[in-house]
């Protein structure tokens, strides 16, 4: 049976902050973190099909569904395009904190 995997994209900040936290939990000026079931080789693809403001340098994950917690913020949904992106991936959020299972750096 095939199981859904998560991701997340972040800049090289971001990404530290979680490779020394070994987490990725909101800030305190944040709602929640974001996720895609859709797994990019560039940081140029995820930028796009997410409609995301930076071009990401990292992908965290994947994550097995089943050792998320729940996406209490938004469901699953279609990214709608934004920052003069045409959006079409997919992503869901929560506002609950993720273990670092892997780290990748993307070209």
């Amino acid at each position: 049976m095939a199981q859904i995997m998560f991701y997340r994209y972040v800049d090289d900040a971001e990404g530290t902050l979680i490779y020394a936290n070994r987490r990725i939990e909101p800030a305190p000026h944040q709602t929640c973190k974001w996720y895609t079931p859709d797994r990019y080789e560039t940081g140029a693809d995820a930028q796009k099909f997410l409609a995301m403001p930076y071009t990401p340098t990292c992908r965290i994950g994947p994550f097995p569904a089943e050792w998320l917690p729940d996406f209490d913020h938004a469901p699953l949904r279609l990214v709608s395009p934004a920052n003069a992106q045409p959006g079409g991936g997919l992503e869901v959020a929560t506002t609950k904190k993720v273990h670092l299972f892997d780290f990748a750096k993307l070209s």
